[in-house]
């Protein structure tokens, strides 16, 4: 759950920013250098700076992730209201056909629900991994 919840909110703050014309790139160096940034900001990176979304945990994956965390959240009567709202946000996403894709793709989502569209920044940035 915190996988999706973290993404989600990544894919906000990286549109609202790139909509207030600062670069992808930019902000997410900015961010992965500060307290905020972690191990997955940094892994996730290169896909929302130059949109190369390979596949390495799907949307439907996702779901039922989190569906198994809003479910012992009921169990336990334990209210996950960002959980909830992440939870439906991937259902768009693969209502839109884009099952197939890295989760990462939320970030497209993002921006078309803030109509803009994106282009890669053909940028070469670090993973965190290397």
């Amino acid at each position: 759950m915190f996988l999706g919840v973290v993404i989600q909110s990544l894919a906000e703050i990286t549109v609202l920013a790139q909509k207030a014309g600062v670069p992808r790139h930019a902000l997410l160096e900015f961010l992965n250098q500060s307290v905020m940034g972690s191990m997955f900001t940094r892994y996730k990176t290169p896909a929302f700076v130059n949109l190369d979304f390979k596949v390495t945990f799907t949307p439907e994956l996702l779901r039922k992730d989190l569906d198994l965390g809003l479910d012992a959240g009921r169990r336990l009567e334990v209210p996950m209201p960002l959980a909830a709202a992440t939870r439906e946000l991937v259902q768009a996403m693969m209502g839109r056909g884009m099952r197939e894709q890295d989760f990462a793709a939320l970030l497209l989502q993002q921006a078309q629900a803030s109509g803009i569209e994106l282009q890669p920044e053909n940028m070469e940035v670090k993973d965190g991994l290397s």
